[in-house]
């Protein structure tokens, strides 16, 4: 019986697949348009033959996932650095026929370096984390963009007080031309439309932050409040993909980088080569801790290292602290379900 191993290299308009024959070593292409039904019509006749299928985790690969699952095949995703990497350094042709070719022959040879799929419910629950951090961003950057338009007529304030009531109150009291005054104002509608979306997905995410037991749990860490806690499990997601607390660390980039040769050996920054989701939500926990060490567990800890070494770089040991804690208790609970 024939061992064949697929692959499809996705883009936004077409699909090109790969599916490799591993006894024979024959490989065959084709190319589709990247619609559900074309991908159903490539798929079908290849149902109960193909051992698994290879797609690169980019922009896209979430409905092709759906779909090939929906057809009972075993779907694997590509994490594409490592996928990369593998090529070697010296450059090569490159194009989507040997993209996807190159796909197939990881996977068949089982050396295929995969990314974790998350199921459905971590898959919305880090749709709405995102979104959440997205309109974050867009509210600092519209907020920012207003204070630049007062800096320039000479009215300099507090960034942070710019967008609380009693700014709103002075900037209602400035005294500015109309020109100046419709680019205040349409700046605030912007910031103030942000906001509002910016709310509902945050009173969603209380409200599962409510009813989600391991969100629940995850707020027994001190430092990590419902919002925060969605966005640590929809990050982590099932803690047992991880063998040890500290490949939590690392996924998050806190790791620092060690150079290491022959008797010497030293520390440098941090990798910063992870979920940067992820670090953002562990660094808001530490400095939320920090707030009143005496009251944390980490108190001690966070308060010796601040004295030696600083407050940034103390929030950060304590913030590994934080994502050790999380996967113990993310992993307690799925051991005991």
């Amino acid at each position: 019986m024939e061992m064949l191993y697929a692959a499809i290299d996705i883009h936004k308009h077409v699909l090109q697949a790969a599916l490799l024959d591993s006894a024979s070593g024959e490989l065959r292409d084709a190319r589709f348009p990247a619609t559900r039904e074309a991908l159903r019509e490539w798929a079908m006749p290849l149902q109960g033959r193909v051992g698994a299928v290879a797609i690169e985790a980019t922009s896209g690969w979430r409905w092709a996932w759906r779909e090939l699952s929906a057809l009972g095949f075993e779907v694997q995703l590509a994490e594409p650095a490592q996928t990369r990497a593998l090529r070697g350094k010296k450059r090569k042709a490159k194009n989507d026929r040997l993209d996807a070719r190159w796909l197939a022959l990881l996977l068949a040879k089982e050396m295929l370096p995969r990314s974790w799929i998350p199921p459905e419910d971590i898959q919305r629950l880090r749709d709405l984390t995102r979104l959440r951090q997205a309109l974050r961003h867009d509210r600092t950057s519209w907020a920012q963009r207003l204070h630049a338009v007062l800096a320039h007529e000479g009215w300099p304030c507090s960034r942070s007080q710019l967008l609380s009531n009693k700014g709103g109150r002075w900037l209602d009291g400035l005294q500015l031309d109309s020109h100046v005054r419709a680019l205040v104002d349409a700046h605030l509608a912007v910031v103030d439309a942000v906001s509002a979306q910016m709310g509902e997905v945050e009173r969603e995410l209380r409200r599962l932050a409510r009813s989600d037991r391991r969100l629940v749990a995850l707020q027994t860490i001190y430092g990590v409040g419902p919002i925060v806690a969605c966005h640590l499990l929809a990050e982590i997601g099932d803690a047992r993909r991880f063998r040890r607390a500290d490949q939590v660390v690392r996924v998050a980039g806190l790791d620092p980088v060690v150079l290491d040769s022959a008797e010497t050996r030293r520390r440098g920054k941090l990798s910063k080569q992870g979920s940067p989701h992820l670090r953002w939500a562990l660094i808001q926990a530490a400095q939320h801790a920090a707030i009143h060490p005496a009251s944390s567990p980490d108190g001690d800890h966070y308060l010796a290292l601040k004295q030696r070494i600083g407050s940034q770089r103390a929030a950060v040991s304590t913030a590994r602290r934080i994502a050790k804690a999380a996967y113990h208790v993310l992993a307690a609970l799925e051991n005991a379900a």
